[in-house]
């Protein structure tokens, strides 16, 4: 019989995974049922599976290789470049670090504020800018009450009732409302967000976040149906003593593609599940987005328009602060503050109840100023995500959330762990180019021995 012979029986063809070099890997075979076949050859079914489901996305991965890679670009040369704070690319990188909306405290311009003086009487400072908005507005609810240092002096800034107010701290004097400039909810339109968004498929509405996670589900498969024709492949060439995992046969694109997607395999990996993760967890956060609505524009409220409150991640969940709570909240703040970050000075410091839960929340100094968020019940520093925060829209939480933006940007693992990022998004765009280029000359020979259709099996 002949070791070549196809395996639905009939003619001698090529092996089925098509390289001709590899015909040495029949040699190892065992009778089952009356015909050879090779203990490891791969199922025709399998090669099936990766083939068809390649080429019914290999458009959008192509799409999605090319706008991940320019990201990492533009987040490269933005880190390169040292930009200012208010860099629209720098602070696209870091919007959502800190928190939903009602969550955040950090504000952009706190990356360069100075920081409050070491010998500061924080408790003081802060009795006395609690005692002037108190007297200022008598019997409205004390949201939240922090110091920070802008102009060049500690100020006092309190949200009370439903007004937010600045105060010298030293002095009490009263200094109207804190300007929003580059400070608010909005950032400034960047590079990085419109590339971002096309990335994402939100530059083409909601709905179109379903394409990348149809298309995450298309790429695991891939993943794990190539690794498997791989192995199933390298285990006979071992076998033959044949040992080079990188094998130059079958023309120069099938090598590189085949060389390009094992050496890439686990970068590979790492960017598809997370990028699944994200895709996922986006579309449920568009759809829960989309039911909720951000403050009204103080311009809308005084024309007479009315829209209702804030909802969702812009819902204020702030419970009012007593007076005789602020020393003892003020003393664990910086207690625990001082305890985990002993070298960095402090260029605000927050106190407010956020759904019902007591916090002291902390702005650091440094090249990039971080917010820590300590419970003053117990004296922990807690994160972006707890068992009494308000829903965010994320189904595993906006903590998880993050991290899986860390992990698939790869800065998860330092910063010189995005070029794994990288990596893989040039790999995504040869194997897309090469695999379209692959199936494209195999359809041509099929069609020229009249066999037309577009999808085959085997």
């Amino acid at each position: 019989m002949r070791p070549f012979k196809r395996w639905s029986g009939g003619k001698p063809s090529r092996p089925p995974w098509g390289d001709d070099d590899d015909k040495h890997s029949f040699m190892c075979t065992t009778k089952i049922r009356g015909r050879e076949q090779d203990r490891d050859a791969p199922p025709m079914m399998l090669r099936s599976i990766h083939r068809i489901v390649a080429i019914l996305i290999v458009l959008v991965t192509l799409y999605l290789g090319v706008t991940g890679t320019l990201i990492e670009a533009v987040d490269l040369r933005t880190l390169m470049t040292d930009p200012q704070p208010f860099d629209p690319d720098l602070m696209a990188m870091r919007e959502d670090f800190e928190g939903p909306p009602n969550f955040r405290v950090l504000k952009t311009s706190d990356h360069l504020a100075g920081t409050i003086p070491d010998q500061a009487d924080y408790a003081a400072l802060l009795e006395r800018v609690a005692k002037a908005a108190r007297a200022e507005n008598p019997g409205l609810p004390l949201r939240y009450a922090e110091l920070r240092v802008a102009e060049g002096r500690v100020i006092g800034q309190v949200k009370i009732g439903e007004r937010e107010l600045r105060y010298d701290a030293l002095t009490a004097a009263p200094l109207g409302a804190p300007p929003q400039g580059l400070d608010g909810p909005r950032h400034p339109p960047s590079l990085r967000n419109t590339i971002k968004s096309l990335h994402r498929m939100t530059s083409f509405g909601n709905w179109a976040l379903w394409i990348n996670v149809v298309t995450a589900a298309g790429l695991i498969l891939l993943i794990v149906t190539g690794v498997i024709l791989y192995v199933r492949i390298y285990r006979v060439r071992l076998r033959i003593k044949r040992p080079n995992p990188f094998w130059s046969v079958g023309g120069t694109w099938r090598a590189l593609h085949r060389s390009i997607s094992i050496a890439c395999a686990l970068f590979l990996t790492i960017v598809v599940l997370s990028g699944a993760w994200l895709a996922y967890e986006s579309l449920i956060y568009g759809m829960y987005n989309a039911a909720h609505r951000p403050a009204q524009p103080m311009a809308e409220r005084s024309s007479g328009k009315s829209r209702g409150p804030a909802t969702g991640n812009y819902a204020d969940v702030s419970s009012p602060l007593r007076d005789e709570e602020l020393a003892p909240m003020l003393r664990t703040t910086l207690g625990t503050y001082h305890r985990i970050m002993p070298d960095l000075a402090i260029r605000a410091v927050r106190l407010r109840y956020f759904a019902g839960m007591p916090q002291g929340v902390v702005i650091t100094d440094g090249y990039r100023a971080q917010q820590i968020d300590i419970d003053t019940a117990t004296g922990r520093r807690v994160s972006r995500t707890e068992a009494s925060y308000p829903e965010t829209g994320f189904p595993f939480g906006w903590e998880a959330h993050q991290i899986a933006k860390g992990v698939h940007r790869g800065d998860y693992f330092g910063v010189g762990a995005r070029a794994m990022s990288i990596i893989a998004g040039v790999a995504m765009i040869y194997l897309s180019v090469s695999g379209i280029a692959l199936y494209a000359a195999m359809w041509r020979k099929r069609r020229e021995s009249g066999r037309k259709a577009f999808f085959w099996k085997g």
